[in-house]
């Protein structure tokens, strides 16, 4: 078996912060002929690590679904996200408009009972 060897780092932010994926895989010459391979996701303090080594006809089987798998859920997560992007961000700034409103009110109290 040939040797196989990768290693991916990328972070998900664009500017800061610790927002990172990682991926490793590498390959044994030993008798199995197996590999260990992970996938490390890091959003500011949380931190998952998956599992994909494969030591078996059937582990290759199990990862190739268990990948399939978790494209398949984050593709429909972003196809939420941009189905509703126009409702959330009208949400939002309504929010914010309150927030700002609420804000500008208390400030006004704390100076009428200063006076």
């Amino acid at each position: 078996m040939a040797k196989i060897k990768y290693h991916s780092r990328k972070f998900l932010n664009k500017t800061t912060g610790l927002a990172a994926i990682e991926t490793n895989v590498e390959s044994y010459s030993w008798s199995s002929g197996g590999l260990d391979s992970t996938v490390s996701i890091s959003d500011c303090s949380r931190h998952i690590s998956l599992d994909f080594s494969i030591y078996s006809k059937k582990d290759l089987d199990e990862k190739i679904k268990k990948l399939d798998l978790l494209i398949t859920e984050l593709t429909k997560l972003q196809e939420v996200f941009i189905e509703n992007a126009d409702d959330l961000c009208e949400a939002m700034d309504e929010a914010d408009k309150k927030r700002k409103e609420s804000n500008k009110k208390r400030k006004s109290e704390v100076v009428e009972v200063e006076l």
